[in-house]
């Protein structure tokens, strides 16, 4: 694949309306192979982290486009947390219930078009935002904005990143191996690696992505919009809710667990996961 191509694709399917990636002992995204060795599915790790008072907090690592039945068994999920904290980039009174009929961003519209490529479906049509336990936990935009202003921060810097990673990217692996240890896994049967298995097996190395953002505690993008999520957790948390999820995308992941354990006194408990894609027929 090409490497700016493939760089600027996977940042694409890690960014929600900022972004949307993967703490110690935790992990957020692999692929499950079949008994063949056969890619059988991107999974996003749902990892949960406990206190010595009984509090629990899931981490849901999310991917913005995925299958239909991704999005259903997070519904299902979703309903059993007295609170789920979930990442918007949006005003405080937006109306959550009707995310599919807003405006669709650059970003945004990038994914769905990510979905028909990919034969996906986008995360805004089928998470149920309207659920009563569903609970705004991210910047306004005019918040966003000031704190990128703030660490000069800008989409124009971002698009270099992109042009850097995809460099330090082709300097790691010149040769491409990645894709072709794909390819050499799936020789055997015949079948050659679609787009989709290649894009889940990049979702797994994160390292381009770190690139573009920095450390995710001092940038904007992350930093910024996890300490408002830790913030809004602190007020549920307060507020007597002792089973909480946060739904954010998985490149926040690593962030928000450290910040769970070194200054809210959680401990990584285990991970359970779920497929996002499915990469083989059955």
């Amino acid at each position: 694949m090409d490497r700016f191509r493939n760089t600027l694709l996977v940042a694409a399917l890690l960014f929600a309306t900022g972004i949307a990636v993967a703490g110690d002992g935790a992990e957020f995204t692999r692929v499950d192979t079949s008994d063949d060795g056969r890619p059988r599915a991107l999974q996003l790790g749902i990892n949960r982290f406990v206190r010595d008072d009984g509090a629990t907090v899931d981490l849901v690592g999310a991917v913005h486009v995925g299958d239909r039945a991704y999005y259903a068994e997070l519904n299902d999920r979703f309903r059993a947390y007295d609170a789920l904290l979930f990442e918007l980039v949006a005003p405080p009174d937006a109306d959550f219930a009707r995310l599919a009929d807003r405006g669709k961003g650059l970003l945004s519209t990038t994914q769905v078009g990510l979905t028909k490529l990919l034969g996906l479906t986008f995360q805004l049509d089928e998470i149920d935002y309207g659920q009563p336990n569903f609970v705004h936990a991210d910047l306004s935009p005019s918040e966003l904005h000031e704190s990128m202003v703030e660490r000069k921060e800008s989409l124009y810097v971002y698009f270099w990143r992109v042009v850097f990673a995809s460099i330090d990217e082709y300097a790691r692996d010149p040769l491409g191996l990645r894709d072709l240890e794909v390819l050499s896994s799936m020789i055997t049967t015949g079948e050659p690696p679609s787009m989709k298995v290649l894009m889940a097996y990049e979702m797994t190395d994160l390292q381009a992505v770190r690139d573009l953002l920095g450390e995710d505690s001092d940038s904007a993008i992350v930093g910024a919009r996890n300490a408002r999520a830790i913030e809004v957790l602190r007020r549920e948390l307060d507020a007597g809710s002792r089973h909480v999820g946060i739904f954010y995308g998985v490149a926040h992941m690593p962030d928000l667990a450290e910040r769970l354990v070194d200054g809210l006194g959680f401990a990584y408990a285990g991970t359970d996961w779920v497929d996002a894609w499915l990469l083989a027929d059955d």
